[in-house]
Protein backbone atom coordinates (compact mmCIF):
# COMPACT_ATOMS: atom_id res chain seq x y z
CA UNK A 1 0.00 0.00 0.00
CA UNK A 2 2.99 2.86 0.96
CA UNK A 3 4.14 1.87 -2.86
CA UNK A 4 0.61 2.79 -4.27
CA UNK A 5 0.12 5.67 -2.18
CA UNK A 6 3.54 7.01 -3.43
CA UNK A 7 2.91 6.73 -6.90
CA UNK A 8 -0.36 8.14 -7.02
CA UNK A 9 1.41 11.26 -4.82
CA UNK A 10 3.25 12.23 -8.55
CA UNK A 11 0.18 13.56 -9.56
CA UNK A 12 0.49 16.12 -6.61
CA UNK A 13 2.71 19.61 -7.14
CA UNK A 14 3.65 19.69 -3.80
CA UNK A 15 4.22 15.53 -3.09
CA UNK A 16 6.09 15.22 -6.24
CA UNK A 17 8.26 18.18 -5.55
CA UNK A 18 9.00 16.38 -2.18
CA UNK A 19 9.69 13.10 -4.35
CA UNK A 20 12.33 14.82 -6.18
CA UNK A 21 13.72 16.05 -2.47
CA UNK A 22 14.25 12.14 -1.37
CA UNK A 23 15.56 11.07 -4.60
CA UNK A 24 18.09 13.50 -4.59
CA UNK A 25 19.11 12.43 -0.70
CA UNK A 26 18.70 8.76 -1.96
CA UNK A 27 16.42 7.57 0.26
CA UNK A 28 14.82 4.04 -0.18
CA UNK A 29 11.08 3.39 -1.55
CA UNK A 30 9.49 1.94 1.79
CA UNK A 31 11.58 4.42 4.15
CA UNK A 32 9.92 7.67 2.72
CA UNK A 33 7.00 7.70 4.40
CA UNK A 34 8.79 6.67 7.48
CA UNK A 35 11.60 9.62 7.02
CA UNK A 36 8.89 12.12 6.42
CA UNK A 37 6.96 10.97 9.18
CA UNK A 38 10.43 12.40 11.25
CA UNK A 39 11.43 14.97 9.44
CA UNK A 40 7.88 16.68 9.62
CA UNK A 41 6.86 15.99 12.92
CA UNK A 42 3.48 13.61 12.21
CA UNK A 43 2.28 10.76 12.31
CA UNK A 44 2.49 8.01 9.65
CA UNK A 45 -0.84 8.24 8.98
CA UNK A 46 -0.70 11.91 8.22
CA UNK A 47 2.34 12.11 6.13
CA UNK A 48 0.42 9.03 4.06
CA UNK A 49 -2.48 11.17 3.74
CA UNK A 50 -0.65 14.27 2.54
CA UNK A 51 1.06 12.17 0.30
CA UNK A 52 -1.55 11.12 -0.91
CA UNK A 53 -3.25 14.05 -1.66
CA UNK A 54 -5.94 13.70 0.71
CA UNK A 55 -5.01 16.48 2.69
CA UNK A 56 -3.06 19.39 1.41
CA UNK A 57 0.46 20.10 3.10
CA UNK A 58 0.01 23.55 4.78
CA UNK A 59 3.36 25.99 5.37
CA UNK A 60 4.29 24.90 8.63
CA UNK A 61 4.56 21.30 7.55
CA UNK A 62 6.65 22.57 4.57
CA UNK A 63 9.20 24.71 6.49
CA UNK A 64 10.00 21.76 9.02
CA UNK A 65 10.72 20.04 5.99
CA UNK A 66 12.82 22.95 4.59
CA UNK A 67 14.59 22.75 7.76
CA UNK A 68 15.04 18.85 8.05
CA UNK A 69 16.34 18.66 4.24
CA UNK A 70 18.23 22.37 3.93
CA UNK A 71 16.27 22.24 0.16
CA UNK A 72 15.90 25.74 -1.26
CA UNK A 73 12.63 24.80 -3.08
CA UNK A 74 11.22 24.21 0.33
CA UNK A 75 12.01 27.50 1.96
CA UNK A 76 11.47 29.07 -1.23
CA UNK A 77 7.35 27.76 -1.23
CA UNK A 78 7.38 28.80 3.02
CA UNK A 79 8.45 32.01 2.45
CA UNK A 80 6.05 32.95 -0.25
CA UNK A 81 3.27 32.44 2.15
CA UNK A 82 4.85 34.85 5.06
CA UNK A 83 5.90 37.49 2.56
CA UNK A 84 5.19 36.96 -1.18
CA UNK A 85 7.64 39.56 -1.98
CA UNK A 86 7.70 42.91 -3.81
CA UNK A 87 7.52 43.50 -7.69
CA UNK A 88 11.05 44.68 -8.93
CA UNK A 89 13.20 45.69 -12.09
CA UNK A 90 16.57 44.86 -12.18
CA UNK A 91 18.85 47.48 -14.17
CA UNK A 92 21.87 45.74 -15.12
CA UNK A 93 24.68 46.37 -18.61
CA UNK A 94 22.32 48.04 -20.57
CA UNK A 95 19.32 45.59 -19.77
CA UNK A 96 16.28 45.95 -18.22
CA UNK A 97 14.30 42.71 -16.84
CA UNK A 98 11.35 42.25 -14.51
CA UNK A 99 11.48 40.29 -10.98
CA UNK A 100 10.15 39.07 -7.24
CA UNK A 101 12.13 40.64 -4.82
CA UNK A 102 12.65 39.82 -0.89
CA UNK A 103 14.66 43.09 0.11
CA UNK A 104 16.89 42.93 3.69
CA UNK A 105 18.01 45.37 5.76
CA UNK A 106 18.37 49.39 5.28
CA UNK A 107 21.88 49.74 3.07
CA UNK A 108 23.88 53.18 3.73
CA UNK A 109 25.74 53.93 1.26
CA UNK A 110 29.18 53.45 3.98
CA UNK A 111 28.27 49.54 4.72
CA UNK A 112 26.54 47.95 1.34
CA UNK A 113 27.25 44.38 0.96
CA UNK A 114 26.77 44.02 -2.85
CA UNK A 115 26.91 43.50 -5.44
CA UNK A 116 23.24 44.26 -5.95
CA UNK A 117 20.68 46.30 -3.83
CA UNK A 118 17.57 47.47 -4.05
CA UNK A 119 15.61 51.10 -4.21
CA UNK A 120 12.35 51.50 -3.37
CA UNK A 121 9.85 54.25 -4.91
CA UNK A 122 8.54 56.36 -3.01
CA UNK A 123 5.31 54.35 -2.13
CA UNK A 124 7.66 51.21 -2.07
CA UNK A 125 4.84 49.38 -3.91
CA UNK A 126 7.90 48.73 -6.92
CA UNK A 127 11.38 48.55 -6.54
CA UNK A 128 14.75 48.58 -8.29
CA UNK A 129 17.27 46.40 -8.43
CA UNK A 130 21.12 47.84 -9.27
CA UNK A 131 24.74 47.53 -8.73
CA UNK A 132 25.51 48.55 -5.69
CA UNK A 133 28.38 50.92 -7.15
CA UNK A 134 25.40 52.91 -9.37
CA UNK A 135 23.50 53.61 -6.33
CA UNK A 136 25.11 56.72 -5.54
CA UNK A 137 23.21 58.03 -2.10
CA UNK A 138 19.84 56.92 -2.94
CA UNK A 139 17.99 55.25 -0.10
CA UNK A 140 19.12 50.97 -0.38
CA UNK A 141 18.26 47.88 0.92
CA UNK A 142 20.17 44.36 0.73
CA UNK A 143 18.54 41.66 -0.81
CA UNK A 144 17.60 38.17 0.78
CA UNK A 145 16.29 36.71 -2.87
CA UNK A 146 15.85 37.47 -6.20
CA UNK A 147 13.75 35.94 -8.46
CA UNK A 148 13.16 35.65 -12.47
CA UNK A 149 10.65 34.03 -14.39
CA UNK A 150 10.71 33.71 -18.12
CA UNK A 151 7.96 35.43 -19.84
CA UNK A 152 5.24 33.67 -20.54
CA UNK A 153 4.27 32.02 -24.14
CA UNK A 154 1.98 34.12 -25.75
CA UNK A 155 -2.01 32.30 -25.89
CA UNK A 156 -3.58 31.58 -29.07
CA UNK A 157 -7.55 30.52 -29.39
CA UNK A 158 -8.03 28.67 -32.03
CA UNK A 159 -11.88 27.90 -32.44
CA UNK A 160 -12.26 24.89 -35.16
CA UNK A 161 -14.58 22.20 -35.31
CA UNK A 162 -12.93 19.92 -37.38
CA UNK A 163 -10.88 18.20 -34.48
CA UNK A 164 -7.95 17.01 -37.15
CA UNK A 165 -7.20 20.55 -38.15
CA UNK A 166 -7.58 22.25 -34.67
CA UNK A 167 -5.48 19.67 -33.36
CA UNK A 168 -2.39 20.02 -35.99
CA UNK A 169 -2.96 23.30 -35.68
CA UNK A 170 -2.37 23.50 -31.63
CA UNK A 171 0.32 21.24 -32.16
CA UNK A 172 2.33 23.07 -34.30
CA UNK A 173 1.94 26.55 -32.71
CA UNK A 174 2.82 24.92 -29.59
CA UNK A 175 6.26 23.20 -31.17
CA UNK A 176 6.63 26.97 -32.49
CA UNK A 177 6.26 27.87 -28.14
CA UNK A 178 3.05 29.44 -28.48
CA UNK A 179 0.19 28.55 -25.55
CA UNK A 180 -2.30 27.38 -28.07
CA UNK A 181 -5.63 26.61 -26.83
CA UNK A 182 -8.28 24.43 -28.75
CA UNK A 183 -12.12 25.37 -28.87
CA UNK A 184 -14.79 23.51 -30.44
CA UNK A 185 -17.59 26.19 -30.60
CA UNK A 186 -17.84 30.26 -29.96
CA UNK A 187 -19.54 29.84 -26.95
CA UNK A 188 -16.55 27.63 -25.38
CA UNK A 189 -14.47 30.89 -26.97
CA UNK A 190 -16.86 33.60 -25.56
CA UNK A 191 -16.99 31.42 -22.09
CA UNK A 192 -13.14 31.76 -21.69
CA UNK A 193 -12.45 35.44 -23.00
CA UNK A 194 -14.27 35.92 -19.12
CA UNK A 195 -10.84 34.41 -17.28
CA UNK A 196 -8.62 33.79 -20.02
CA UNK A 197 -6.46 36.97 -21.88
CA UNK A 198 -5.23 35.74 -25.67
CA UNK A 199 -2.88 37.30 -27.26
CA UNK A 200 -3.94 35.76 -30.73
CA UNK A 201 -6.89 34.14 -32.27
CA UNK A 202 -7.18 31.46 -35.48
CA UNK A 203 -10.58 31.07 -36.07
CA UNK A 204 -12.97 29.33 -38.72
CA UNK A 205 -15.68 31.06 -40.47
CA UNK A 206 -18.53 28.62 -40.72
CA UNK A 207 -19.13 26.25 -37.38
CA UNK A 208 -21.68 23.65 -37.09
CA UNK A 209 -24.04 26.35 -35.55
CA UNK A 210 -23.30 29.56 -37.89
CA UNK A 211 -20.63 31.70 -38.53
CA UNK A 212 -17.78 33.42 -36.16
CA UNK A 213 -19.24 36.56 -37.06
CA UNK A 214 -21.10 37.91 -33.10
CA UNK A 215 -17.93 36.28 -31.78
CA UNK A 216 -15.84 39.37 -33.21
CA UNK A 217 -16.95 42.14 -31.11
CA UNK A 218 -16.68 39.94 -27.95
CA UNK A 219 -12.91 39.91 -28.85
CA UNK A 220 -12.29 43.16 -30.21
CA UNK A 221 -13.39 44.81 -27.16
CA UNK A 222 -11.03 42.80 -24.99
CA UNK A 223 -8.38 42.56 -27.32
CA UNK A 224 -8.00 45.42 -29.41
CA UNK A 225 -5.10 44.92 -31.49
CA UNK A 226 -4.84 41.34 -31.29
CA UNK A 227 -4.23 39.68 -34.25
CA UNK A 228 -7.42 38.03 -35.96
CA UNK A 229 -6.80 34.82 -38.23
CA UNK A 230 -9.75 33.54 -39.89
CA UNK A 231 -10.07 30.38 -42.20
CA UNK A 232 -12.48 29.89 -44.58
CA UNK A 233 -13.55 27.70 -47.34
CA UNK A 234 -13.94 28.10 -50.84
CA UNK A 235 -15.51 31.44 -51.50
CA UNK A 236 -18.13 32.24 -54.45
CA UNK A 237 -16.54 35.33 -55.97
CA UNK A 238 -18.86 37.88 -55.69
CA UNK A 239 -21.29 36.33 -53.80
CA UNK A 240 -22.57 37.97 -50.46
CA UNK A 241 -20.79 35.68 -48.30
CA UNK A 242 -17.37 37.09 -49.72
CA UNK A 243 -19.07 40.22 -48.96
CA UNK A 244 -19.90 39.74 -45.34
CA UNK A 245 -16.64 38.64 -44.78
CA UNK A 246 -14.97 41.07 -46.75
CA UNK A 247 -16.92 43.82 -44.35
CA UNK A 248 -16.49 41.59 -41.21
CA UNK A 249 -12.51 41.78 -42.14
CA UNK A 250 -12.04 45.18 -42.61
CA UNK A 251 -14.54 45.96 -39.54
CA UNK A 252 -12.66 43.92 -36.68
CA UNK A 253 -8.93 43.72 -38.52
CA UNK A 254 -8.83 40.13 -39.29
CA UNK A 255 -6.45 38.56 -41.85
CA UNK A 256 -8.11 36.29 -44.18
CA UNK A 257 -6.69 32.92 -45.11
CA UNK A 258 -8.49 30.35 -47.31
CA UNK A 259 -8.26 26.70 -46.98
CA UNK A 260 -6.32 24.60 -47.19
CA UNK A 261 -3.69 26.46 -45.79
CA UNK A 262 0.05 26.32 -44.66
CA UNK A 263 0.35 26.44 -40.85
CA UNK A 264 3.89 28.18 -40.89
CA UNK A 265 1.87 30.55 -42.92
CA UNK A 266 -0.58 31.12 -39.82
CA UNK A 267 2.46 31.08 -37.39
CA UNK A 268 4.02 33.52 -39.34
CA UNK A 269 1.32 36.33 -39.48
CA UNK A 270 0.47 35.51 -35.80
CA UNK A 271 4.20 37.01 -34.89
CA UNK A 272 3.66 39.83 -37.31
CA UNK A 273 0.53 40.89 -35.63
CA UNK A 274 2.44 39.90 -32.25
CA UNK A 275 5.30 42.66 -33.02
CA UNK A 276 2.70 44.85 -34.35
CA UNK A 277 0.65 44.81 -30.79
CA UNK A 278 4.14 45.46 -29.23
CA UNK A 279 4.84 48.34 -30.88
CA UNK A 280 1.19 49.43 -30.76
CA UNK A 281 0.73 52.68 -27.83
CA UNK A 282 -0.74 52.08 -24.55
CA UNK A 283 -4.13 53.89 -23.58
Amino acid sequence: MEHDSEADSRTQPISKAIQAVLDRHGVPERQRLSTLEAAAGMSYQQVRRRMSGEVPWNVEEIKRLASHFGEPLFKLLGSLVDDPGRPATVHLAGVTLPCWLWPGPLAPAEARIGPLVAIPNESRDQWTVVPAADAGNRETYEIKRLIFEAAPARRVAVLDDDDDLATSIVRFLREKGLDAISYRTAAHVESALQTTHFDGFILDWMLADGTIRDLLPTIRASNPASPIIILTGQIDTGGAQEREIEATITAYRALLYEKPVRILSLFNALEIGFKTTARAPQP
